[in-house]
């Protein structure tokens, strides 16, 4: 139940998807919002979260890749070959993304002249100086780094979409990340 087996991921592997799903969902609204905010006290109190949410985020996505080495697999003999490519190059993608990003935008914020603070508990080391000529570039890394991760969700989502109600999940995709049985 709380493994994967032959035709699921597991509870918890399930848990860690559906949390970070959300979590990426809410995280790449707010940063687009803020991308295009006035500074304002307001936006100030925004980035605040934004960046807890975010290091909350970073943590969770190791959480989920050591959950990942450690959990049993489903099986994907009946997945057609082009399916299972697909599935592997856009996961990698998707990782890659969620992990650079937030380290993307530990620099930016170490370039702003700001220190990095971890869930709000601890500051990490600065390995960045100060440097507002980066800092802007940065900001825009950040932005398109996060609208790249933005398209490659919604391609995540419409695989899953496609095997749930196009393809009558034939394959179990979407049954083995969901909690329904």
């Amino acid at each position: 139940m709380y493994k994967g087996t032959e035709n699921s991921w597991g509870f918890v592997a399930k848990l860690f998807h559906w949390i970070i799903a959300i979590f990426v969902f809410l995280q790449v609204a707010a940063g687009i919002n803020l991308h295009f905010m006035e500074f304002s006290m307001l936006k100030g109190s925004f980035i605040g979260i934004h960046k807890i949410m975010g290091s909350l985020l970073l943590i969770l996505v190791f959480f989920r890749l050591i959950w990942r080495f450690y959990n049993s697999k489903p099986s994907n003999k009946d997945v057609p070959l082009m399916h299972t490519v697909v599935s592997k190059i856009v996961h990698v993608i998707l990782y890659v993304l969620m992990i650079w990003i937030p380290i993307q935008g530990m620099l930016l914020t170490w370039t702003g002249g700001y220190d990095v603070s971890i869930l709000g508990l601890f500051n990490l080391p600065r390995l960045v100086e100060e440097n507002l000529m980066m800092y802007d570039q940065f900001k825009n890394f950040h932005y398109y780094f996060a609208l790249l991760l933005t398209f490659t969700f919604i391609i995540h989502l419409s695989a899953g979409l496609y095997h749930r109600f196009i393809a009558g999940d034939k394959y179990g995709i979407w049954k083995r990340m969901s909690f329904k049985k």
